[in-house]
């Protein structure tokens, strides 16, 4: 399937050509330096605290470099093929280029496409932690536990319960990878609540064990966002 290249897409990238060579190039510094972040978006405020360029401008180009990334790395193919070949081919499609030096405008915007996109430690990083993170049949979206007081009644309804109990009534939302969301309803009492404020506690010492052991490892754990 042919690259398509969205308007607001098309937007950003003729104001980053307008961009004199020596802000390109600390757009790419700063890319470099920012180390790796769970997502685009995340990305985008690391590198605009190191630049003196709009941010709006900025979250755009990280957002055109993550998709870039993601189409391409599932093709084994050399980043310059896919440059050069694809992501040209969308760009001329979509009318990116202004006025006579088209050469000209390829020719910057090639040279960094090809440098940011071989930054994998940090472009590579935000444009597949988030994806790589939500890759399951089924996503936690939100919770929420209803309580309610179940009387037990006697035969004769209209007596007054001398009993009752008490039922948890959770609820979750969760979404599939294509952002379908559906709920699901389960009932708790007062042990189930226990058990699973014991298993979460435990989830939790387990993740700081886990993140103890990949720093002394040197490898970064990228904190998960509320919602990707």
């Amino acid at each position: 399937m042919a690259l398509i290249v969205p308007e607001p897409q098309i937007v950003h990238i003729r104001k980053f050509l307008e961009l004199p060579d020596d802000k390109i190039e600390a757009f790419l510094d700063a890319l470099a330096k920012a180390g790796p972040q769970f997502n685009a978006p995340d990305l985008s405020d690391e590198v605009s605290t190191r630049l003196e360029i709009s941010k709006r401008l900025i979250g755009g180009i990280v957002s055109v470099l993550a998709s870039l990334y993601r189409t391409w790395d599932g093709q084994h193919t050399p980043i310059e093929t896919f440059v050069d070949q694809e992501v040209y081919a969308a760009l001329k499609k979509a009318e990116v280029f202004s006025g006579k030096n088209v050469e000209a405008q390829w020719a910057k915007l090639r040279k960094f496409l090809i440098a940011a996109l071989s930054l994998e430690s940090t472009v590579g990083t935000a444009a597949k932690a988030g994806y790589v993170h939500t890759q399951h049949e089924r996503i936690f979206v939100k919770a929420r536990i209803l309580t309610d007081l179940r009387p037990i009644f006697h035969q004769n309804v209209s007596e007054k319960p001398e009993a009752a109990v008490i039922v948890h009534m959770l609820r979750i939302t969760q979404r599939d990878t294509l952002g379908n969301k559906t709920e699901k309803y389960f009932a708790l009492d007062s042990n189930d609540i226990m058990a699973m404020r014991e298993l979460i506690e435990r989830a939790l010492r387990k993740e700081e064990t886990l993140k103890s052991l990949m720093k002394d490892a040197g490898v970064t754990i990228l904190p998960p966002k509320f919602v990707f």
